[in-house]
């Protein structure tokens, strides 16, 4: 009897040898009957899962009494021991007992997931967001277009919102059907979340890219004859007549905001050190793309907050220095105190996880105290302007 070993008994104990298991299993049946070999057999599979499962308990992993672990993690896991095996058929004889007592215990749905990513090597949506990110990085070597930051995070907020959409499952790219698309995008993200149809499309055009990117790409997701799948976020301009989300009529002019509306606007963040309010600010005074200022870097803001760099954006034009104006140039040091400030208290904190640990500090202390002090400065002008 010869199968695949599970990860998590290699370098145990072998009962049967006192050694430790190795990649293989090889187990002696000693009998020459055929139906005695099938009995001895299904006896070990037995005592190997009964290890299995008390391999997993030890090591702190999901498991339920003998039920196996069915996180997406375990699951990859499965799919490279099978690729890996010569014999993949006596590990699909061991899981396929697993995942029925799993059924049974009433983790139909969780079942269904692992074992899409185990048998039909489906990719969870998590997992794929995060590839997805990585190959449209800068640099990427792959020569694809590298997303902005603010696109990346755009991105990432369109996936949370299909995550809530399916609820506490861990979908995989292969859940989200023709069905589940058309559900998403006319019924959850319109009529649940209240999103504008422009909002809408927006969203659905970031999920079309990362779906072409899955199929064209990864060949992730194929039909059952070999060939590319068809993208679920593709919409067809059918049915009834809709406001076009796209941009508006051409000669539509825009409008600055009137006096009233700037104070409007700051009556609802009177004081400076709100998130908001300085962001809203500084937008105003500066011209700025709100995703512009919300993202920038201590590394991007001149000492003294006199400017700071737009590094990218949608277009080559975008990528520019800007002034700010003395109250802008206060403001921004007082924000530039406040988050150097909780970059030393971080590192002096030294209840947080070893990844803190041991590292220099990446701010400069004689920066840390001179913005401190125009901070100072800056609160003490403030009350005679």
């Amino acid at each position: 009897m010869r199968l695949i070993a599970p990860e998590v008994l290699v370098g145990t104990e072998n009962p049967w040898t006192g050694k430790p298991f190795g990649r293989e299993i090889k187990l002696g049946l000693n009998t020459r009957s055929h139906a005695e070999a099938v009995r001895l057999r299904d006896i070990r599979l037995g005592q190997i899962r009964q290890l299995e499962a008390e391999a997993l308990a030890a090591r702190g992993r999901k498991s339920v009494g003998r039920i196996i672990d069915l996180s997406p993690e375990s699951a990859a896991e499965w799919r490279q021991i099978r690729e890996e095996a010569q014999d993949p058929d006596s590990i699909d004889h061991v899981l396929t007992d697993e995942l029925e007592r799993a059924d049974k215990a009433g983790l139909g749905q969780e079942v269904q997931t692992f074992a899409g990513i185990v048998f039909r090597g489906a990719v969870p949506l998590r997992q794929a967001l995060e590839e997805y990110l990585h190959d449209r990085r800068e640099g990427n070597p792959q020569g694809f277009d590298a997303l902005s930051t603010t696109t990346a995070l755009d991105v990432r907020a369109t996936v949370n919102h299909l995550l809530r959409f399916f609820g506490d499952t861990e979908p995989t790219l292969n859940d989200v059907t023709r069905e589940k698309a058309f559900e998403f995008r006319a019924q959850y993200l319109p009529v649940q979340r209240g999103l504008k149809p422009q909002t809408v499309a927006k969203h659905v055009t970031f999920l079309r890219g990362l779906w072409k990117w899955a199929i064209a790409d990864k060949r992730y997701l194929k039909t059952k004859n070999g060939r590319p799948a068809r993208n679920p976020w593709i919409v067809e301009e059918i049915g009834t007549p809709r406001k076009r989300a796209g941009r508006g009529k051409a000669d539509k002019k825009r409008e600055a905001f009137t006096p009233e509306q700037v104070d409007k606007l700051l009556g609802g963040f009177s004081k400076w050190g709100s998130r908001q309010g300085d962001l809203m600010r500084l937008v105003l005074v500066t011209g700025c793309r709100v995703d512009e200022v919300g993202s920038l870097l201590l590394d991007d803001v001149a000492e003294g907050g006199s400017s700071f760099i737009i590094r990218q954006g949608k277009t080559e034009n975008a990528a520019r220095t800007v002034p700010l104006v003395e109250n802008a140039q206060r403001l921004l040091a007082e924000r530039m105190a406040s988050s150097l400030q909780a970059q030393q208290q971080l590192e002096a904190n030294k209840s947080k996880p070893d990844k803190y640990r041991g590292k220099k500090p990446s701010y400069n202390r004689e920066a840390l105290e001179r913005v401190q002090t125009m901070a100072a400065e800056s609160r003490v002008k403030a009350q005679y302007d």
